[in-house]
């Protein structure tokens, strides 16, 4: 079974480059608003920023009080100035330590909140011109510091986010393939990969097809839940816009066998974060009752035989 979870950040101040359009909020608040949302069993909470080590017990004494889970740590290398010019590729050999030895002691902390698993979305490891950076010494600084880290605590899992730009105009890893290659260059169990589905959408991929090449090699970790028009990455309403793109990723993540975290990455500037969320939740639900309606066997056999006039029939009589 999927259980389900959001990102804490949902639910605290939220701005664009043009208004701030809700009230900051400490920790103990974005709990009370997380508690709100219907169907909500976890927390994904970015460290340190959200809170540090000196805020464990006050930490896990909510978690206890509102009965979530924390579903993932996301080590933040991605808001401080000091990162603009990389974290992990960055030039300056003290600041990539810091990188390192941040993320090292996330991994020491998501074990002791009950969690085995840090996203690591290295938003600002990449380049906004060309011939800004050395790619050969770039990918091998990605690479062996992604590693080095991996090797800290075997069994805290290390998920590499995609995502095509933004901060930067170019992410290194930008694609579910170059995720998956860094994965398999890397050789580790406990590196693999975050698919985002708007960043799978941004990346002009098929989330389905993203699923299926990074569970070929055991990389599928977590799964990031929102939606968009393609173009950039608005972290909408899950299925507000991509609902047939929805019905196939929940096709093949039951025929994988997925039961891991769902957890929503949604960024609602104007609207309420608890609505946002709790609509969310029910639209996973609702996407997963549709797709338990499609005859598997039934689907195969038209697939086989090229005849996708009568898939499309398949999906409309079995859905509608």
């Amino acid at each position: 079974m999927v259980k389900y979870s959001a990102g804490l950040w949902t639910f605290g101040q939220l701005s664009d480059r043009f208004s701030v359009y809700s009230g900051a909020a400490g920790l103990k608040e974005k709990f009370s608003r997380a508690s709100r949302v219907q169907g909500l069993e976890g927390l994904e909470i970015i460290y340190p920023s959200e809170f540090t080590r000196d805020d464990l017990d006050v930490l896990k004494a909510l978690l206890k009080d509102h009965g979530f889970e924390v579903s993932s740590l996301l080590v933040n290398l991605f808001s401080d100035p000091k990162w603009k010019f990389g974290a992990f590729i960055s030039q300056d050999e003290g600041l990539r330590r810091e990188a390192l030895e941040l993320t090292k002691e996330c991994m020491e902390v998501s074990k002791e909140v009950g969690s085995n698993l840090v996203n690591l979305w290295l938003g600002q490891d990449g380049y906004d011109y060309l011939f800004q950076v050395d790619y050969a010494k770039a990918w091998d600084l990605l690479i062996d510091s992604i590693k080095d880290c991996a090797l800290h605590i075997p069994d805290v899992k290390l998920s590499l986010e995609y995502k095509l730009r933004e901060p930067r105009t170019h992410s290194l890893i930008a694609t579910v393939g170059k995720a998956v290659l860094i994965a398999n260059e890397i050789g580790l169990d406990n590196v693999g990969v975050t698919i985002d589905i708007g960043h799978a959408f941004n990346a002009y991929e098929n989330p389905a097809e993203s699923l299926i090449l990074a569970r070929k090699w055991n990389r599928l970790f977590h799964i990031h839940m929102n939606d968009n028009f393609r173009e950039w990455d608005d972290d909408m309403i899950v299925g507000s816009q991509n609902f047939w793109d929805y019905i196939e990723f929940f096709y093949y993540l039951k025929e994988v066998g997925y039961d891991g975290w769902l957890s929503l990455d949604v960024y609602p500037y104007r609207d309420d974060p608890v609505s946002v969320c709790s609509q969310s939740i029910a639209n996973l639900k609702k996407l997963q009752e549709l797709v338990s309606r499609i005859d598997p066997q039934s689907l195969k056999e038209r697939m086989l035989s090229n005849d996708q006039p009568s898939i499309i029939k398949l999906l409309w009589d079995a859905i509608f």
